[in-house]
C-alpha cells in the first residue's frame, strides 16, 4: 500500500468531514433498524447456525503453534474446534470430534500431542486428520478408514493472524480481507506478539455491544475524561468496503498530538508507519466481530462472541512490538489498565440498553450519518444469512452498496 497516497486522502476525508454543515448530499437516509434483531430468540438462532459458521473467524496467532503437534481447541460458535500444526508444519483446522461416536480427540484447552486419541474408544489420527488406528478392527465389517477422517475446517494466517471458518467454500481470507488487508500491511503483524489478554461477560446482545464501537457519537457523553480529550469526533472519516468490514480515522485535537510528541516514552513505535497514525486514532471493524483502534506503538484486537442471545463475553489482547526488557513490560502493564478503564466507561450502559431493547420501549433504531459503520454491519448480516430466511419485520433494507469505496 502506497501509505503516503492513503494518508492524504484520509486527511483529505477528515477535513470535509469536520467542516461540512449537514448531511452529505447523495447520502442515502438510514432505515431505522428493527429491534427484534437484538432480542428476538430465532434471529439468534439464524446468526448462529448461518453467520458465525460462514465467517472468517480469529482465534490466535501463528506463534501460539510453535511446533508440530501444537495444538489449540476453540468453542466459541457453539463447535468443537481443533488447530494444529502438522508434521510439515502447516496449520490445519478440524472438528475435535472423532469420526466413530463423536467424543473429542484432545480434551486440554492447548498443548502438544505426536497423535490425536479419542478419549472414549482410543480411535487414534495423525496431525493431518488421518485415521491411523482403530482397537478391534477386525470388528469392524464394512469401515473404510479413509472416509473416517477428522472432518476440516478452513484455517488460513494473514500476517501473523490465525483464523478459521467452517463453510469450506468460503473465500481465501486474504480475498475476504480485501482493503483491510491491504490497509493493515505497515503494521508488520508477523513481528507482533501479545502482551495481555483481558475478557468480561456483558448481559447485552453482541450487536448492542459492536454497535458501541463502530462510532464516535458517543465520545463526549460517555468518554468525556478519557478518549473526548483525545479525538475529535466531527472530524471521524470513515470508509465501508466489502463483506462488512470498515474503517474508521478520527482525528486527535492538536493539543493532544503536541503533549504526545513530547512526553517520554519506553516504547518502541513500530516501524515505516505515516505520521497520520500518530495524528488520527485509526479503527477497524472486521466482520462479524473483530474491531481495532490502532496506534503507533501497540493496539488491541477487541472480540464480540455471543454466549447467548443476551450474553457477551469481549476479549481483548494487546499486539505491538517484542518488549526487550522489564521496562517495557511495566509499560506495556500501564497502557493496557488505562485502556481497560475506557472499555469500562463503554461496558456501564450496555446491560440497561439491552434490558430496554427487551422490554419494548425501543420499537426501532434511528441511525445517524456517522453511525452508518453498524447499518453496514447489519446490512452484512442479512447477506451471510440469506435474506430469504429472514422474517421480513426483522430484515434491514440494503441501501449502502454504491458506498462502499472498494466498489467496483
Amino acid at each position: 500500500m502506497d501509505q503516503a497516497k492513503w494518508a492524504a486522502r484520509i486527511r483529505d476525508q477528515m477535513a470535509y468531514e469536520a467542516a461540512r454543515e449537514g448531511h452529505p448530499e447523495g447520502f442515502p437516509s438510514l432505515p431505522p433498524i428493527p429491534t427484534g434483531r437484538y432480542i428476538d430468540p430465532d434471529f439468534y438462532a439464524l446468526e448462529r447456525e448461518h453467520l458465525f459458521s460462514r465467517t472468517w473467524l480469529l482465534v490466535g496467532r501463528d506463534e501460539d503453534f510453535p511446533e508440530p503437534g501444537s495444538f489449540r481447541t476453540f468453542d466459541r460458535t457453539g463447535s468443537p474446534l481443533l488447530v494444529m500444526r502438522g508434521e510439515d508444519r502447516a496449520l490445519r483446522g478440524f472438528f475435535n470430534t472423532c469420526q466413530h461416536r463423536g467424543a473429542p480427540v484432545v480434551r486440554d484447552a492447548c498443548g502438544a500431542a505426536k497423535r490425536l486419541r479419542c478419549q472414549y474408544h482410543s480411535w487414534t489420527y495423525g496431525l493431518d486428520g488421518e485415521l491411523l488406528q482403530v482397537p478391534d478392527r477386525r470388528d469392524f465389517r464394512d469401515l473404510d478408514v479413509s472416509k473416517r477422517r477428522l472432518r476440516p475446517v478452513r484455517c488460513e494466517v494473514y500476517d501473523g493472524w490465525v483464523f478459521v471458518n467452517e463453510d469450506l467454500s468460503a473465500k481465501p481470507l486474504r480475498e475476504w480481507l480485501g482493503a483491510v488487508a491491504e490497509e493493515w500491511s505497515p503494521l508488520q503483524g508477523a513481528t507482533l506478539r501479545a502482551h495481555g489478554t483481558r475478557r468480561e461477560r456483558v448481559a447485552a446482545n453482541w450487536k448492542i455491544v459492536a454497535d458501541a464501537f463502530l462510532e464516535t457519537y458517543h465520545l463526549k457523553t460517555i468518554h468525556p475524561q478519557t478518549v473526548a480529550k483525545l479525538l475529535d469526533h466531527r472530524g471521524a472519516a470513515m470508509g465501508l468496503f466489502a463483506n462488512g468490514h470498515s474503517r474508521m480515522v478520527t482525528p486527535k485535537w492538536e493539543k493532544a498530538v503536541e503533549a504526545a510528541r513530547g512526553a517520554p516514552s519506553v516504547l518502541e513505535p513500530i516501524p515505516g508507519l505515516d505520521p497520520l497514525y500518530a495524528e488520527t486514532n485509526p479503527a477497524y471493524n472486521v466482520f462479524p466481530n473483530l474491531i481495532t483502534p490502532l496506534d503507533t506503538t501497540g493496539f488491541p484486537f477487541i472480540l464480540f462472541w455471543p454466549i447467548d442471545a443476551e450474553t457477551t463475553e469481549v476479549e481483548w489482547t494487546f499486539y505491538g512490538p517484542p518488549a526487550v526488557n522489564e521496562e517495557q513490560e511495566a509499560a506495556w502493564q500501564r497502557a493496557i489498565t488505562v485502556f481497560d478503564a475506557v472499555m469500562e466507561e463503554d461496558f456501564m450502559n450496555l446491560a440497561p440498553m439491552h434490558r430496554s431493547v427487551a422490554s419494548g420501549a425501543l420499537e426501532s433504531i434511528p441511525l445517524s450519518y456517522q453511525e452508518r459503520r453498524i447499518y453496514h454491519l447489519h446490512e452484512e448480516i442479512d447477506r451471510v444469512i440469506g435474506i430469504d430466511r429472514i422474517p421480513e419485520p426483522l430484515r434491514v433494507e440494503p441501501c449502502l452498496e454504491g458506498q462502499l469505496e472498494d466498489a467496483p
